[in-house]
């Protein structure tokens, strides 16, 4: 009888250590947030050549105060789809580490929002809302801070891990 034990403990064993083994997030070849890092970066790059015509847009619209509905318009829609499309690049992006996936997430959280209230703001000059212009160019400066703070938290992963070092500020500039 305790031969005949044997085999199913072994057998119970074996299952036991295949399924650890197997586990997703155990894989003998782990990814390091290093080399995910390097990746975004370059992904950033390319992706700032995509969100400088919808920031440029922006800045024009508010360099003209949005007094000329015409010019807004004009200016704004192509940013609106500009943005949306942008929103699914950012989509179609996936880090493989927790950390960076964390980042990403807020990032395209904030360009959502971008693109909503660019949308907003072109429905508000069309129907001659004011008041709901205003308030969804307030919140799109909130957008955009939201997005310096996610790129500011990039910043801090990089350093983290060693790939950015943050230049050094001479005894001049502090004083």
């Amino acid at each position: 009888m305790h031969n005949a034990r044997r085999p199913t403990k072994i057998l119970l064993l074996t299952s036991l250590c295949l399924a650890i083994l197997l586990q997703p997030g155990c894989h003998s070849k782990t990814v390091n947030i290093k080399e995910d890092l390097q990746q975004y970066v370059e992904k950033v790059r390319v992706w700032a050549t995509l969100e400088k015509p919808i920031k440029t847009a922006i800045t024009k619209v508010r360099q003209d105060q949005f007094v000329h509905d015409d010019f807004v318009l004009e200016t704004l829609k192509p940013a609106v789809e500009a943005s949306q499309q942008y929103v699914r690049e950012l989509e179609s992006y996936h880090p493989l580490t927790q950390p960076l996936i964390n980042v990403h997430k807020e990032y395209i959280e904030a360009w959502r929002t971008h693109a909503l209230l660019l949308a907003e703001i072109v429905a508000a000059i069309e129907k001659k809302d004011y008041i709901q212009l205003a308030k969804s160019n307030t919140d799109l400066f909130d957008a955009q801070e939201s997005g310096s703070a996610t790129l500011e938290d990039l910043a801090r992963l990089l350093k983290e891990a060693g790939i950015y070092k943050a230049p050094e500020q001479s005894p001049a500039s502090q004083s």
